[in-house]
């Protein structure tokens, strides 16, 4: 046997026996008590609203409500590149969105903010929408 196959060999048995001292217990799956979910209330259960900008140059809904700091999510199914603009909004005052792409905005603050938004195809606006800070 060779001193570098000895060491070789020597090296990975450390890592084995060090990896085997740090892992004390085996994790396991998380497991249901009981199938009863009635008591689950739905509000807890919070989703982020998705804007879909479509083919024929709407965005569907044109309107969405979201608390404070959540994120609305955009989605281009319209099959063009396009920049969406917000002129009275930080939280996306502009973002690119290739065709088929999906992106977030930012967490919308304060609460009573209005933002509009819609993205250009001179001379007109398209997309066009607005989201409702609660």
């Amino acid at each position: 046997m060779t001193m570098k196959s000895f060491s070789l060999g020597a090296i990975a048995f450390g890592v084995m026996i060090w990896t085997g001292a740090c892992a004390k217990e085996t994790p396991t799956a998380p497991s249901i008590v009981s199938g009863d979910v009635s008591g689950a209330r739905t509000a807890d259960l919070t989703s982020t609203p998705t804007v879909t900008l479509l083919p024929d140059l709407t965005a569907s809904p044109a309107q969405v409500t979201v608390a404070v700091g959540d994120t609305v999510l955009f989605a281009n199914q319209s099959g063009r590149a396009l920049l969406l603009r917000s002129y009275n909004c930080s939280e996306f005052s502009t973002m690119w969105l290739d065709p088929g792409m999906s992106r977030h905005t930012m967490p919308f603050n304060p609460a009573g903010k209005t933002c509009d938004y819609f993205a250009y195809s001179y001379p007109q606006k398209i997309f066009v929408g607005r989201v409702y800070v609660q």
